[in-house]
């Protein structure tokens, strides 16, 4: 799928470009005060998924903030491996390998160190310039 940015100058996504990559949407209702960052193709319905289907909808955020209480939280949803024991449930035969889908992509590890990092230190921390860590992967 292809992850694009939506706010391309939020502190948490910004000089990251759009990327592809393998991964899972979660179909979810969404909250009406949310602050999406980032988002995906979205063509549903989802079997297996609480919420299967979600009218209307062509684009599904992928990361995203809102506010609680006197602060604000983040919600990054890529990520997700598939390990060995992941697919018997499913049907499937287990290859013998980890699938570490979105996990190979330095600008998905580049996203996920700037939550952690605003997570930690606030806002103003995660404003990064092109001279940062995050960045120099990139290149």
């Amino acid at each position: 799928m292809r992850i694009e940015m939506v706010k391309p100058y939020h502190p948490l996504v910004s000089g990251i470009p759009a990327f592809v990559t393998t991964d899972e949407i979660y179909v979810s209702e969404l909250a009406d005060d949310l602050e999406v960052i980032m988002d995906a193709p979205y063509e549903g319905p989802c079997p297996g998924f609480e919420t299967q289907q979600v009218p209307g909808r062509t684009r599904h955020p992928v990361l995203f903030s809102r506010p609680e209480g006197s602060g604000s939280v983040v919600s990054f949803t890529l990520g997700h491996c598939r390990g060995r024991f992941d697919v018997a449930d499913q049907g499937m035969d287990d290859l013998g390998v980890t699938d570490t889908a979105a996990w190979e992509s330095p600008e998905f590890r580049a996203v996920l160190r700037r939550c952690v990092d605003w997570a930690v230190h606030g806002d103003d921390v995660a404003q990064c310039d092109p001279g940062d860590e995050y960045s120099k992967e990139l290149q």
